[in-house]
């Protein structure tokens, strides 16, 4: 039997309902340690087009055992990254407790994960999978500041490459480097790799939005770029298609626009002792060169 003081709050809960919106059904259990509550699904009704502090709670509670088929993946649209930045509290609860999601960069719309979860890892290369039999070149990792970068990779151990990082990022290119004891052993001997050194891709994306999820995050996050099929490959990639597509499969979908075609990372390894360009996209292959002569 709950007591008084309990019972009295229960009773309030529908005058919260207007500044927070609709309160999650509640049964006979436990809610965040209290005897007498369970939450019931997930609330809806956000506030001002975001949740109210009952649904993050329901977000994480998704997020521990991933995304089912009988249940949708959070949708959370972003239009202002600077006005909307707290929206995106949901998607970084899910992340930091082993969730999958889908976020903008600024070149796709991209798979992403805790690079510190093993759980979220091995889900992140499931989806990988159903792509290719095997992956062929070394995942990226998204991270907020060249700091960053610094803890999962040898990139800053030449004042060269330091100098040529500053100047090239955050921006629209992908560097591979061989990767320090930072990087979980699950991304380096998992059995769907190829790659037999130690070596990781890393970004700081040029996207606002992205960057902002990046800074709420303790980790960098695992990243794979949403596919593009058929026809839909040479149009603007619209962020709900991805909600239908991968709903069973992702615990969130993070909306900030369509990406367009031909908005490509140009990737550059740094593991010899020159730079190779393995794929130039939006960034400057001839800059990188100049930086490093």
């Amino acid at each position: 039997m709950g007591s008084p003081l309990l019972c009295l709050a229960l009773l309030s809960l529908p005058l919260m309902a207007s500044a927070w919106g609709p309160v999650p059904a509640l049964v006979p259990g436990r809610l965040l340690g209290v005897p007498g509550c369970l939450p019931l699904g997930r609330p809806v009704g956000p506030r001002r087009g975001g949740a109210g502090p009952g649904a993050a709670v329901g977000a994480m509670m998704m997020a521990k055992g991933g995304a089912t088929s009988s249940k949708k993946a959070l949708y959370v649209e972003i239009e202002d990254a600077d006005q909307d930045a707290w929206r995106l509290e949901q998607a970084i609860d899910i992340i930091k407790n082993g969730g999958l999601g889908v976020v903008p960069t600024d070149s796709c719309y991209s798979f992403v994960t805790d690079v510190q979860s093993r759980k979220g890892v091995e889900r992140l290369y499931g989806l990988v999978r159903l792509e290719s039999a095997k992956v062929k070149k070394p995942l990226a990792l998204l991270c907020h500041s060249i700091s960053q970068i610094s803890s999962y990779t040898t990139a800053v151990n030449f004042k060269k490459v330091f100098k040529m990082l500053k100047a090239t990022l955050p921006g629209p290119y992908t560097f591979i480097f061989p990767s320090t004891n930072e990087l979980p052993r699950v991304i380096l001997e998992h059995k769907k790799h190829t790659w037999k050194r130690k070596e990781i891709g890393v970004r700081v994306p040029d996207d606002p939005c992205c960057l902002a999820l990046l800074r709420g995050l303790d980790n960098p996050v695992l990243v794979y770029s949403v596919p593009r099929e058929g026809k839909g490959a040479m149009q603007p990639f619209d962020p709900a298609l991805a909600l239908d597509r991968w709903s069973s499969e992702v615990d969130f979908v993070v909306a900030n626009g369509p990406r367009s075609e031909g908005m490509s990372t140009t990737v550059i390894d740094m593991t010899r002792g020159e730079p190779e360009l393995l794929r130039e996209g939006s960034g400057s292959w001839g800059d990188v060169e100049e930086l490093l002569s």
